[in-house]
């Protein structure tokens, strides 16, 4: 198997200047000094933007290494910009390569707080918009498909580990993505909030079975949440913790539910890239991590209409309406079509009236 290709310098391979300008933006001030401009960002923010610089800085060391002792605003033009838009493009879509630039922007904000980065909005803007969309029917996929997946991945690393009588990192990674992708199946959380889980403070046991208790800090709209966790998902969990997830190198120095190969706790993109693979290969299309909230509200739609509003609740949302009322009446027009369908085939397979 060929290894993923580098993409990314790391924070040590950085230039001194970014490195020292990067650091400098999260200072936590006091009464006397000021924060840094991105003290407030949440975690999963600061990844996602230091990735983007990470991934634009190793083009540049690759393919302009003059430009790397410049300042790092001097780095970057709408000329340079185009040429890194057309690499990125070969290996990801063009909303991809939008909210790359849009990720990038973001950092740039945080090293060059007084340049004016709204050009760079501008591109990324355009690219977006021109991105072919696909109709939000296709590949429509529902909870209990996803949560069958999961299950199928763990069972199968179970399965293997045994007949080889011992966990490899292959088992380990193939059992931990089956259980995010249950995991989500059940409990659609977003990104953010999934990347933050750490063990024994989000994700918390009581007696046999575990649940989740999420701060205001780690949501979207700042709202806590609370779930608790069904007995077969949970005593997944406890084998995942028991036997897999240590098997993962550096899975001990930290306590990160979603352990990665980087002895640190996997990022959004990690996860993403993860369950994309898992679920390309199975439905021959990949579900992205939104897709599951997605799934959630549609099956709940068809399953249960009569207490769709339930799904808010599940979701995080304040209120019933947006991507929640959207799947809820997409659903009910998709079933109210089959009732119809089926009454006209019932009439014309029926006796002839005279």
């Amino acid at each position: 198997m060929s290894l993923k290709p580098r993409m990314h310098l790391s924070f040590d391979e950085w230039p001194a200047e970014d490195r020292i300008r990067w650091e400098a933006a999260f200072k936590t001030g006091d009464r006397f000094d000021e924060s840094g401009p991105g003290a407030h960002l949440a975690e999963s923010t600061r990844q996602v933007w230091r990735e983007s610089h990470a991934r634009f800085l190793w083009f540049i060391s690759t393919h302009r290494p003059d430009l790397m002792p410049l300042p790092p605003d001097a780095r970057i033009d709408r000329l340079i910009v185009a040429d890194y838009v057309g690499w990125r493009r070969k290996s990801c879509g063009d909303v991809t390569v939008a909210i790359d630039l849009d990720h990038l922007r973001g950092a740039l904000k945080l090293i060059c707080p007084g340049v004016d980065w709204s050009w760079l909005l501008s591109i990324s803007k355009r690219i977006a918009a021109a991105a072919p969309r696909r109709h939000p029917r296709c590949h429509l996929v529902t909870s209990e498909r996803l949560y069958a997946l999961g299950l199928e991945l763990m069972d199968g690393a179970v399965t293997g580990a045994d007949a080889a009588k011992r966990i490899s990192k292959a088992h380990a990674f193939q059992y931990r993505d089956g259980l995010i992708i249950a995991f989500l199946a059940l409990i659609p959380l977003r990104s953010r909030t999934l990347v933050a889980m750490r063990i024994g403070i989000q994700l918390v046991k009581t007696g046999d079975l575990w649940g989740l208790d999420i701060p205001a800090a780690d949501t979207k709209n700042k709202r806590p949440l609370d779930y608790p966790i069904a007995t077969e998902l949970s005593a997944r969990i406890d084998l995942y913790l028991e036997r897999f997830r240590s098997r993962i190198p550096g899975a001990k120095r930290h306590t990160g539910v979603w352990a990665s190969n980087q002895g640190r706790p996997m990022c959004a993109m990690a996860i993403y890239e993860a369950v994309g693979r898992r679920t390309k290969k199975v439905f021959g299309f990949s579900v992205n991590l939104h897709r599951f909230r997605h799934a959630a509200a549609s099956f709940w739609s068809i399953r249960d209409p009569a207490n769709v509003l339930g799904s808010k609740d599940l979701l995080g949302h304040s209120s019933f309406g947006g991507t929640t009322e959207k799947h809820y009446i997409m659903m009910q027009s998709r079933l109210a079509g089959r009732v119809l369908a089926r009454a006209v085939d019932a009439v014309r397979k029926g006796p002839s009236i005279s």
